[in-house]
């Protein structure tokens, strides 16, 4: 049986959970020590956590989420996406709970399982360069956010949701 790279980073991040690594080290620490349940904002009518201090790789994205009480944001429509939009800064790049590690093209939300009930791509994406771009970021595309596939381990901001 084949497995891929991506799969088993997955399987990975799904074993050891919020567990395999603490919320920070050196100074990441430092920057999120502050950070609790407590940072969530209501927008419309869910919680979100945006970080525009720390970019760290989808990974460590989703482990702070989870050590925060939360997953990465799973955008569930275009008024979801809007209204988080005017939350963000215009210049970054914020990390989705969206991949396609487990099958290429197929997109999954690591917050449910299922796969992506909203996809809103920016032109010409997904366009999976170099055939490692597995993991979707939400960036600044004309006048309005959009999905991207990027390379997992990159380092983004992100947004977190909790229930």
């Amino acid at each position: 049986m084949k497995i891929s790279l991506g799969y088993l980073y997955l399987l990975l991040l799904w074993a050891f959970g919020s567990a395999a690594t603490p919320i920070g080290t050196g100074s990441q620490a430092a920057v999120l020590e502050n950070r609790t349940s407590a940072n969530f904002t209501a927008i419309g009518d869910k919680l979100y956590y945006i970080e525009e201090t720390l970019r760290v790789n989808w990974f460590r994205a989703s482990n702070i989420c989870r050590q925060l009480g939360g997953f990465l944001v799973n955008l569930a429509s275009k008024e979801e996406l809007q209204a988080l939009s005017r939350q963000l800064h215009p210049a970054r790049s914020y990390w989705l709970s969206l991949y396609d590690l487990a099958e290429p093209g197929v997109y999954a939300s690591q917050a449910n399982g299922r796969d992506a009930q909203f996809l809103s791509w920016s032109a010409g994406q997904p366009d999976n360069i170099g055939g490692v771009e597995h993991c979707i970021e939400l960036w600044l595309s004309g006048s309005t956010f959009q999905m991207n596939d990027a390379q997992c381990e990159m380092p983004f901001h992100f947004v977190c949701e909790s229930d």
